[in-house]
């Protein structure tokens, strides 16, 4: 091999990246670092849905063990009053009086004794719904109630069916009905029941019985 030849294989095996080569290669990465950061998004995007998700339930739930609670106090009732314990001694159940013949969803109140009612924070903690401010609240929750079969004064064998349904503004939603926060008594229900795409929702349904001791 000449001297040139040599020369020449020299210059091959020490010469840099070309601009060409180095502008793929920065392309690549970028494409990479790209795709990269739009799976975080999707992931943190998922993780939030799965935290709202199961506060939902969770709310959802404890709703469900204040309503059996309540049941305590619907007693057998005395003959000739077979809903008048009902419509008195409950908190939320005697909604199943006012709201049989709609069978409609309703906005429970808030109850100070047991501090508990419709809306939740971000947390799942109750919110005092009383006072006015619901700049706080993420969550709100909606109740349902239906006789299976109504209170017999002879049998005392009462049975509700209540559902409780918690829902919560999508990303990037706001309240069907404008200025007016979706916990708020001046919401309309019905515009809450076609909002699918407005809300998530989380649904329970359990059945009451009365308590049976006179």
């Amino acid at each position: 091999m000449n001297r040139g030849a040599r020369a020449a294989r020299r210059a091959r095996s020490h010469r840099g990246y070309t601009i060409v080569e180095l502008m793929m290669a920065i392309t690549v990465f970028g494409i990479g670092v790209a795709g990269i950061i739009s799976m975080e998004k999707v992931t943190s995007a998922s993780n939030q849905h799965a935290k709202n998700l199961a506060i939902a339930t969770h709310i959802a739930e404890s709703w469900l063990d204040m309503l059996h609670a309540d049941a305590s106090t619907w007693n057998h009732p005395s003959p000739g009053y077979p809903i008048a314990d009902l419509g008195t001694d409950t908190v939320w159940l005697q909604g199943v009086v006012s709201n049989a013949g709609a069978n409609s969803w309703f906005l429970p109140a808030w109850n100070t004794q047991l501090g508990f009612g419709p809306a939740f924070d971000a947390l799942g903690n109750p919110i005092n719904t009383t006072n006015g401010d619901l700049s706080n609240v993420a969550f709100c929750s909606n109740l349902r109630l239906s006789y299976l079969f109504p209170p017999n004064p002879s049998s005392g064998n009462g049975l509700i069916r209540a559902e409780v349904r918690v829902f919560w503004l999508r990303d990037g939603q706001t309240s069907p009905q404008a200025g007016t926060n979706m916990c708020a008594t001046t919401m309309p229900t019905n515009l809450i029941n076609g909002a699918t795409n407005v809300f998530h929702f989380v649904q329970k349904i359990t059945a009451i019985r009365e308590n049976t001791t006179p």
